[in-house]
């Protein structure tokens, strides 16, 4: 709307702006407290085991839900063990593009989720995609997070607000955790850059402040030919 009335004041529709001088008010968002593995196994356990699968795979690649309803066979490279993110499965139940080009990527299969599929596959045949509902047709994901996922999340035990993008969250902080770097996370998750993954989950980079106290200390005792290793005594 803001931009709307300056247009119009330069294109002299207006006076001027009413809405120069506006300031919104300030909204933070609350810190991520991702899922631990626990939680996630809890979690799967509770599924109806022809959708105990999705929870696995979601958490071990970290797909959105969309792209993960959205894989085909073809998909999956077992002998490359990776996972070709292509498609999506939009809310017409047609597979279109992902979201944004960078979200075409290839997202390494840990042998946990490729156990997990291929179990799966052995029960349950893929059809047009890789995962099928009862009749056989793709999963739409409004059924299933609102009538699969929920109640799952009931029976584990978990907040009532957790939806399976919180399986996305816990993959991110299973990489930082690891060590494994923002650009790295970045492109897992299919993000254009970085900013993204340091503004929602840099406070879950473990060891930050001790590397920020020993970097610290190292540049001021390098400076000060007085301050010893420790940077608590002096000469």
């Amino acid at each position: 709307v803001r931009s709307v009335f300056k247009s119009a004041a330069l294109d002299r529709l207006i006076g001027s702006s009413p809405a120069a001088r506006i300031t919104l008010p300030r909204h933070e968002t609350p810190r991520i407290v991702p899922l631990t593995a626990a939680q996630v196994q809890a979690l799967a356990e509770a599924m109806p085991e022809r959708y105990r699968a999705l929870v696995v795979a979601q958490a071990g690649l970290g797909l959105r839900i969309s792209e993960l309803l959205g894989l085909q066979p073809e998909d999956i490279g077992w002998l490359e063990l990776v996972v070709r993110v292509r498609h999506q499965l939009q809310r017409d139940g047609q597979l279109g593009p992902p979201k944004t080009p960078r979200s075409i990527r290839d997202v390494p299969l840990p042998r946990f989720v490729a156990d997990e599929v291929s179990a799966h596959l052995a029960r349950w045949p893929a059809g047009k995609t890789l995962w099928t509902a009862e009749q056989g047709q793709p999963v739409r994901h409004d059924w299933y997070g609102a009538h699969v996922f929920k109640r799952a999340v009931r029976d584990a035990g978990l907040p009532a607000s957790t939806s399976p993008h919180d399986l996305r969250h816990a993959f991110a902080s299973w990489l930082l955790a690891a060590g494994e770097s923002v650009v790295a996370v970045a492109e897992r998750l299919g993000h254009e850059n970085a900013t993204l993954v340091l503004t929602t989950y840099g406070h879950l980079v473990p060891g930050s402040e001790d590397r920020t106290r020993r970097a610290l200390d190292a540049a001021w005792s390098a400076s000060d030919p007085g301050v010893t290793r420790l940077g608590v005594e002096r000469l």
